[in-house]
């Protein structure tokens, strides 16, 4: 049975086996406020039933509400961090049940101390700086897109002709996206060169984010630069069907809920074929962008509090072009790609008798990529599957203990076919990884927590194995300032394009050192930070011979160093909310075909992020304005001397949205419009260069751009 079938037939399956267990019951609301001993609100405080996955958080003002098919004698629960939980005894009989909550500050805490270097974590209590759904499709610059939206956080670089990220002077490919704990191995959409990619998945799929830039969590591995930590959703709120219809493209997605199990299911359909008809791009488009996306979530509470929870979903996508051909200078090549993804992920998570909490799960990611370049092809199929399990448990004194274990296959093939000369080349291999893992938390003071892990890792292709220390700790300063530190190993198996060449490679390795200062009070933040980050046993080859593995070594080395700034105010002026950021990098390195150690091209010295959104209240609308400005990237020019021996000019793009919310024939429905890089720059991403020099001696070139000035998008959400 071939992928497509398998697929189809597991979505087919899900749908009837879930579904049935989907039966919608009559549903009663739960209302109030939460406040502390002054009746001040508090914000972002969560309030549930008790043994169930029914509840809500508190807005700015304090106030909850939420749905249940729960009926009867209850116990609601009111929690919120640094204050004592509260337990209510509610009789729900009616439509609509009213509970408030009083709350009072723990004894003698100021506070949990919570390790923050390194991370912008978007959990109930740290919602200052929370990058939640709302904030990245509301983000103008973003797009809708996850990796977006986390560009405008300090440590980012925006390289627009790529699209990945780019932490901390690393390349794309040293960060790593994991989904519920487990990996996602191609979480970016496939792309033609200088084409930039996004993200696979939609934000409104998740709850939780926690973007590491660096000394992340012992739990995780393979990456050099940093970690994008995602959870799905849990319950959904309620049955319910919701319709896009935006100008790119169309989607719907129904949701079935019941007190112990949910189902959702979504199909989106992007043709970008009308909107090229209207907005011209800077090439010819001969096949333009399409793609179908399918998408299954579903949830089962099963006895004990224990929960299954799985996750899957599946796109293709077709996109051609003609494209400047470098090899023939003055001719443009035709260029096509068809990509088939799947990624399926499974897990299983409750608390035994015995205290410890277990999480185990799988992850299968399927990516068959087939690109047509006119005078060559490549077929690529990346086959990742990953198994994991963790254990967690709170002990005694303030000491919580986490260790777990996991398995990863790795299987990558690639064909390689000349039309002209008819030569042909298949590269293949498989590469099993384990690793286990242990760490410990600890608070010994009440102004004082840390945090010990170690890592170890074993690659069978490498034949080489790994162990990785991480150290974290922080100081509460006070009830609004704390200071924390990190340090790390981290290791990564070399990339597939370059152990198709050889597997006589050893591990590429980086260490950070993290110091970093952060302030919260009444919905302000502010954050400093500064690393330094060691590059080691990097990949060399030859660029002459890239084909020949005698020329492949870990000989590289490189480092990254600066501080970054953080600014985020809801507070200061009533429905305003705006957040700032600034990066300064210095990035030097010696890795794949560099011929000696230079800035990388995704380095730029500053980088400016300004995001603002405004909330108009009499008319139900959402103004936003997102502004990003970078300083030259470098790149290299073989017609002058040196390496990395040009800048581009300084990036820069003003992008708004628009979204307005209103009912229409009963429907909430929200109308929104976006334009990105409102003033129309035209910025230079770099520069390519032809193959050969022409008879004057001279390599021609031309300067990297976008594909048009500005973008458009119109949209309707309806929820039915």
């Amino acid at each position: 049975m071939n992928k497509q079938m398998t697929m189809k037939v597991f979505f087919v399956l899900s749908f009837l086996v879930l579904a049935g267990t989907a039966n919608v019951k009559g549903q009663y609301a739960i209302s109030g406020i939460v406040r502390d001993a002054a009746e001040l609100p508090l914000a972002g405080a969560n309030v549930f039933i008790k043994g169930q996955f029914d509840g809500a958080a508190t807005d700015a003002e304090g106030r909850f509400q939420f749905e249940t098919a729960l009926n009867g004698e209850q116990v609601l629960v009111a929690t919120f961090l640094g204050y004592e939980m509260q337990e209510k005894r509610i009789t729900i009989d009616q439509a609509l049940t009213q509970a408030n909550f009083e709350l009072r500050v723990t004894p003698g805490k100021i506070g949990d101390v919570i390790i923050t270097a390194g991370l912008f974590e978007a959990g109930d209590q740290k919602k200052s700086i929370t990058l939640n759904p709302l904030d990245i499709v509301t983000t103008p610059s973003a797009e809708g897109d996850i990796y977006g939206a986390l560009m405008a956080l300090p440590g980012t670089a925006v390289v627009g002709e790529d699209g990945r990220l780019f932490v901390r002077g690393g390349d794309g490919y040293e960060s790593k996206t994991f989904v519920d704990g487990l990996l996602s191995k191609k979480p970016y959409s496939s792309s033609m060169p200088d084409l930039p990619s996004r993200g696979r998945f939609s934000p409104f799929l998740f709850t939780g984010t926690t973007f590491s830039t660096g000394g992340y969590s012992a739990e995780y591995g393979q990456a050099l630069s940093s970690a994008l930590i995602l959870n799905t959703n849990s319950f959904p709120e309620k049955t319910q069907t919701e319709l896009s219809f935006l100008s790119v493209g169309q989607g719907i997605n129904q949701t079935f809920r019941d007190s112990n199990s949910s189902l959702s299911v979504g199909a989106n359909y992007f043709n970008l074929g009308p909107y090229y008809r209207l907005v011209p791009q800077k090439n010819e488009i001969n096949l333009p962008p399409r793609e179908l996306a399918l998408t299954m979530s579903a949830r089962q509470l099963l006895k004990n509090q224990h929960m299954v929870k799985v996750f899957s979903t599946f796109s293709r996508s077709q996109f051609g072009l003609d494209f400047p051909n470098t090899t023939r200078p003055g001719t443009m090549a035709k260029l096509s790609i068809d990509n088939r993804n799947s990624y399926t992920n499974v897990t299983h998570s409750g608390e035994l008798k015995s205290g410890w909490f277990i999480k185990s799960g799988m992850a299968l990611t399927v990516d068959d990529n087939r690109l047509d370049l006119q005078y060559f092809k490549v077929d690529e199929l990346n086959q990742n599957l990953q198994g994991k399990i963790s254990a967690r448990k709170q002990l005694s004194g303030g000491l919580k203990l986490v260790m777990g274990i996991e398995e990863t296959l790795n299987r990558f093939r690639q064909d390689y076919y000349e039309t002209e000369t008819g030569f042909s080349n298949q590269s293949q291999f498989h590469d099993l990884g384990s690793a286990l893992f242990s760490e410990m938390e600890w608070q010994p003071l009440g102004r004082v927590a840390t945090r010990v892990g170690l890592r170890g890792e074993h690659s069978s292709l490498l034949d080489k194995s790994q162990w990785a220390l991480r150290l974290s700790a922080a100081y509460k300063l006070s009830a609004y300032g704390q200071v924390s530190a990190a340090y790390g190993n981290f290791y990564q198996t070399p990339e597939e394009p370059l152990l198709r060449f050889t597997s006589r490679l050893d591990f590429e390795q980086a260490n950070h050192y993290i110091l970093n200062y952060q302030w919260e009070r009444n919905n302000r933040v502010v954050r400093l930070e500064t690393y330094l980050k060691d590059y080691s046993s990097l990949v060399v080859y030859n660029k002459e011979e890239f084909w020949n593995p005698e020329y492949y070594n870990n000989s590289g080395s490189g480092y990254s160093k600066g501080f970054e700034l953080f600014y985020r105010d809801q507070q200061s002026i009533r429905f305003l909310d705006f957040w700032v950021s600034y990066s300064y990098l210095e990035s030097e390195r010696k890795y794949r075909d560099y011929p000696e150690k230079a800035t990388p091209p995704f380095a730029p010295t500053h980088s400016f992020s300004f995001v603002g959104k405004y909330w108009l209240n009499a008319i139900t609308t959402q103004l936003g304005l997102s502004t990003t400005i970078a300083s030259g990237r470098p790149y290299h020019n073989p017609n002058k001397a040196g390496f990395m021996n040009s800048f581009t000019p300084n990036y820069s793009n003003v992008s708004i949205n628009c979204s307005h919310l209103r009912t229409i024939w009963g429907k909430s429905t929200i109308i929104y419009f976006s334009v990105s890089n409102v003033l129309g720059r035209q910025n230079v991403f770099g520069h390519r260069y032809a193959d050969q020099p022409d008879s004057n001696g001279v390599y021609q070139g031309y300067p990297v751009t976008p594909e048009a000035s500005r973008f458009y998008l119109a949209g309707i959400f309806v929820t039915i």
